[in-house]
């Protein structure tokens, strides 16, 4: 017979289970994955295992990559290499580094939620951020991004309890996951004003490890100085650009979700913080620090996330300790029965309206899934198809940046135009950016000279939505079809 404690760890270990088998299934699903910068970071991890840590990317002629390139996720690329000796399918083996990163986030979450709450608890708070669609289909996805939550959570929780050697590592190693590093000395300074506010404490230390830890970080990484230059990019110009709403096609993660889907895809977020505010009405209780820092925390990509739907994977993740935090205050009252007892109706109503809204939540993520499978399917499709029937060595032309990662992964021979992101081609390269963009409307008379003459490609691909593909489906003296099926074409030029 199992005692209460043994009792209480199996919970916990069931529901670990439960989350890691659930997140195993959904990715396995499909043999694709549901996004294209997978492709890229699996293809990122081989070109690590065959010309080492710093080489020149050449696949992308069209951007900041081809004379300025840094490796801004290294130590995410370099964690997925063992998975690339198991099989000699890239997208396999990046499905197999997504189990790997998966569990190793499950331990670090429950690690933090141990802190403040019981086994059982820990393993119900353990679901709360899957039960988000937004969450879910960000956490399928094999990005850095997961890593950096990692790193962000450990940091946050070091800073709170001064753990200095910790921190450092942590600042050390976030330069070299992911371009957000900047954020845990952000997160420095709100701790130490919180912890001023709160008991009058300021321990400056946290924060001069913080900015030790990053600039060591930084000045470590392969790529020195180019390094920099990605911050630039992407951790100024980018969210300079999406909050102001530049039309540079960015893609859906930095525009703001609509209401509806806002409220369906993160519903556990708003019903816990209805639960929150009405606990705080009734016991009258003063926050501690952690549930201070925890709260300004996940309050910035709160913010974020209703001008870029990118920040609800932080949100959810930082929310739902903070949460934690709140019920390990009120659990720490001597004096809680009474304000716990006037709990249980709030609570018991938290579950049934979860309930009611957890099914089209799960539609809306199946939804996801389902189209994006398929569009990765026929890039897949497409790729190995260039990878067969294309020489070696040519620029392939494609209108969006979203296109070239698929490419990249399965036909790395050839070089495409731009990838991951429309800031890299539009910062070096104005002109041909916006060329590109008048090329897909269908706006260039002469679309064959633009191709061969301007971006020097014999060979393109194009999304069938594009009106340039009508026009190269009615000018068959300038180009020629190779390849076509229900979503695009590869073509050539005569």
């Amino acid at each position: 017979m199992l005692t209460k404690n043994g009792s209480s760890k199996f919970i916990l270990t069931l529901g670990i289970a439960c989350a890691f088998l659930y997140v195993v299934y959904l990715q396995f699903l499909s043999p694709a994955f549901c996004d294209p910068d997978s492709y890229y970071h699996i293809a990122a991890s081989n070109f690590i295992k065959n010309y080492g840590l710093h080489y020149p990317f050449r696949w992308t002629q069209f951007s900041t990559f081809k004379d300025s390139f840094s490796d801004k996720d290294i130590l995410f690329h370099i964690l997925n290499l063992p998975f690339l000796f198991l099989t000699d399918n890239l997208v396999l083996a990046g499905k197999y580094a997504f189990v790997f990163h998966a569990g190793l986030f499950f331990l670090v979450y429950v690690f933090i939620l141990k802190k403040y709450l019981p086994d059982f608890l820990a393993a119900v708070f353990l679901l709360l951020p899957f039960s988000s669609s937004a969450f879910t289909a960000y956490f399928l996805q094999l990005r850095s991004a997961t890593l950096a939550n990692i790193f962000l959570i450990l940091g946050i929780y070091f800073l709170i309890n001064k753990r200095l050697t910790g921190l450092f590592i942590i600042s050390l190693l976030y330069p070299l996951a992911h371009v957000s590093f900047f954020m845990i000395i952000v997160f420095a300074f709100v701790c130490e004003i919180l912890r001023w506010l709160i008991k009058k404490e300021f321990f400056a230390k946290n924060i001069c490890i913080a900015i030790a830890g990053v600039i060591s970080g930084c000045l470590i990484h392969p790529d020195f100085p180019h390094n920099l230059f990605s911050l630039y990019l992407n951790g100024v110009l980018v969210p300079l650009y999406g909050l102001r709403g530049a039309d540079l096609g960015f893609g859906s993660e930095l525009q703001a979700f609509d209401t509806k889907l806002t409220l369906i895809g993160n519903f556990a977020v708003f019903l816990s913080l209805n639960v929150i505010l009405w606990v705080a009405l009734l016991t009258k209780r003063v926050v501690s620090l952690a549930t201070a820092v925890w709260l300004a925390s996940a309050g910035i990509y709160l913010f974020l996330a209703f001008f870029g739907n990118r920040y609800w994977y932080q949100a959810n993740a930082l929310f739902f300790i903070f949460f934690a935090s709140c019920l390990n205050d009120w659990r720490g009252d001597k004096n809680r029965a009474k304000p716990m007892q006037r709990f249980k109706f709030p609570a018991a109503l938290y579950f049934i309206i979860s309930l009611v809204f957890l099914a089209p939540n799960l539609k809306q993520l199946k939804g996801f899934m389902e189209f994006s499978c398929a569009r990765s399917l026929h890039f897949e499709n497409a790729g190995r198809w260039m990878n067969k029937n294309i020489p070696a060595n040519q620029t392939i032309y494609h209108s969006y940046w979203t296109d070239a990662p698929y490419f990249i992964c399965l036909n790395p021979k050839d070089n495409y135009i731009n990838a991951l992101d429309p800031i890299y081609m539009f910062y070096r390269y104005p002109r041909e950016f916006n060329l590109l963009n008048e090329l897909s409307l269908g706006r260039v008379d002469k679309p064959d000279e633009a191709i061969g003459r301007i971006f020097k490609a014999r060979y393109g691909y194009l999304n069938k939505f594009e009106p340039l593909y009508r026009q190269i489906n009615d000018a068959p003296r300038y180009f020629k079809i190779l390849y076509e099926d229900s979503e695009g074409i590869i073509f050539k030029l005569r």
